[in-house]
């Protein structure tokens, strides 16, 4: 019976989360991008002492590992899939719920407390993840950054949600010339100068690879939107080479999101 469920799990495909974490342990990938991969996961299995802090109590499954026992005191433990969670199905681990979204996960983890976050622990090392105390508030923008670009990729099925995301977003990037312009996408998406404003590290890494005399400079969403319309340009692309999805968007953008101040 055991060998038949291995079958049937070597069977499924794998997540790109796993592939990535594997591309990562093999060198083939960095560390944006399985940042990118895990808060963009679909399915985590978290662990139900962790279900109230994500802000919804029904969930499709409930998976009893043991009556009792769980993660050790001030460290979380997220598993991808099934196969990863039954390598720790012997050990006292309590109860995991599912699915869980990687935005969901990473928006809810905590900033004001001591948190360690290990994806799929107890298993192979090249399908393990960990996030030290020090870097979960890093991980946390990163689930706040997909959500946003999650919105912006279909802007048309959530007016008022992407508007909300936008506002309250803490980190866009912009690059400036060494002049103090904003720097811009000439002639990008039906608009004469708009300014490039980047929603991720992977996606201004991007554009600073091929013009590395600019500088970054980071921002919130009031300063962002304040300044643009001072800036010389006609418009907001999102993210122009990727990996981040690409958006145009008018100036007045701007004035819809400062309005939900």
């Amino acid at each position: 019976m055991l060998a038949q469920m291995e079958a049937q799990c070597e069977r499924r495909p794998m997540s790109t989360a796993l592939t990535t974490l594997e591309r990562f342990a093999a060198k083939q990938a960095g560390p944006h991008e399985v940042m990118r991969a895990l808060a963009s996961h679909p399915g985590y299995f978290v662990p139900i002492g962790f279900a109230p802090t994500l802000g919804r109590s029904e969930f499709d499954r409930i998976v009893m590992l043991s009556t009792q026992g769980g993660p050790p005191a001030g460290e979380l433990y997220v598993f991808t899939d099934e196969a990863c969670l039954d390598l720790v199905s012997a050990q006292p681990m309590g109860s995991f719920v599912t699915p869980v979204s990687g935005i969901e996960l990473f928006c809810a983890l905590p900033t004001n407390q001591p948190l360690k976050l290990k994806v799929n622990p107890g298993g192979t090392l090249e399908h393990f993840w960990f996030v030290s105390a020090e870097a979960i508030s890093l991980a946390r923008l990163w689930g706040r950054a997909i959500r946003l670009e999650t919105l912006l990729a279909n802007p048309a099925l959530s007016k008022d949600g992407l508007h909300a995301a936008l506002r309250t977003f803490e980190a866009f990037t912009i690059l400036v010339h060494p002049n103090d312009a904003v720097a811009t996408a000439q002639g990008l998406g039906g608009y004469q100068n708009p300014a490039m404003v980047f929603t991720s590290p992977d996606s201004f890494e991007r554009v600073l690879a091929q013009a590395p005399a600019m500088r970054v400079e980071h921002l919130g969403a009031k300063a962002l939107f304040e300044l643009l319309p001072r800036a010389g340009v006609d418009g907001i692309v999102f993210n122009p080479l990727g990996p981040g999805p690409r958006a145009f968007f008018p100036l007045s953008l701007g004035v819809s999101v400062l309005q939900l101040a």
